[in-house]
Formats: structure tokens, sequence, C-alpha cells
């Protein structure tokens, strides 16, 4: 499947929450936004607050969009930037239907080309709780290095939970 990603616009939000909603089963034990009446308004907060993070260099949001179609498949971005180091987080999901059709992987290995080569980032970490196997399959795919289990890393749905942490840095990708 030939895939690209974009930024958020508002016109997106319709299709966003259809990706949300169809995907509320695998998506909501690993994002505690991920409601089963994610509404419309939702979406749109997502896409201005997109815009907003991407312009103070705190959050670069991108969709995962089907270059034939046009469905939105999912979101990729980088968060957490530490700017003073360069380094970000790289947090990524699609939705049910593009579940292991090796669209999370080819979405987060451009957002990781252009963190690079366009914004300047100079490690990009990947942190993913321990039984989030999908997700950890992604960071492996990636070409990431496993840095360890850290305990505590992060919180989710109120508990600090242990979190497998890989990283990326610009000799470690290949384009």
């Amino acid at each position: 499947m030939k895939i690209a990603i974009r930024k958020y616009s508002k016109s997106d939000a319709p299709a966003f929450q259809a990706a949300v909603l169809e995907s509320y089963e695998h998506l909501s034990k690993w994002f505690s936004w991920c409601t089963p009446d994610y509404t419309i308004d939702e979406a749109v907060e997502w896409s201005h607050s997109s815009e907003k993070t991407w312009d103070e260099g705190t959050d670069y949001r991108f969709l995962i969009e089907n270059l034939n179609t046009g469905e939105i498949l999912g979101a990729v971005g980088i968060n957490q930037v530490v700017p003073q180091h360069m380094i970000g987080n790289l947090g990524y999901w699609v939705r049910q239907s593009a579940i292991n059709k090796g669209v999370c992987t080819q979405a987060a290995k451009k957002v990781v080309g252009l963190a690079f080569k366009d914004l300047g980032f100079q490690r990009i970490e990947i942190t993913v709780p321990t039984d989030n196997h999908a997700s950890n399959a992604v960071a492996v795919k990636l070409g990431a290095k496993f840095e360890g289990t850290f305990r505590n890393k992060i919180i989710f749905k109120g508990i600090s939970v242990p979190a497998k942490c890989y990283s990326i840095i610009p000799s470690d990708y290949e384009s």
C-alpha cells in the first residue's frame, strides 16, 4: 500500500474521527484519549493544536494517508521535544483496517527521515509499554536500537508502568 504523511487540516476532522472510532478496541488499551465517544469537536481541537505545537516546535504531528484512496490510516509524530539537545519521541498508531500491512513502519520511517533531514533532530526516542507487542515490533523494524526496559517510565491511566526504550540517531537512519 502506498502511503503519504502530511500535516493535519481542519477538514480532516471527520475522517480522523472515523479512523479513531473504527480503532477504539485496539487503541484504547494504549491511548487514554481513544474512547468510544471520541467527538468531532475533539478531532477539530486535535487539528488546531497540531498547528500550534508545530509552530512552537514542541510537537510535529502527521496524518497517514492512503495515496490510492485518500483514506486516513492513522497518525505519526514527534513529541516531547527537547530543543536544546534536538531530541524527540516518536509516536504512532494506525486504524484497525490498516494493521499488519506495513503502514505504521512506512509512515514512521518517513517521519524519522524528515526529523533528521528537515527538522535537525539528533536523536529520536521510542518509548513503548512492554506489553504493546505491535508498537515494539515497529520500533525494531525501523532499526531502532533497544536501550533497555526503564522502570516507571510512563504514566498510563494514572499508573506508572515500565516501558521498552529505543533510539535512532542520524547515522542509524537508512533513507
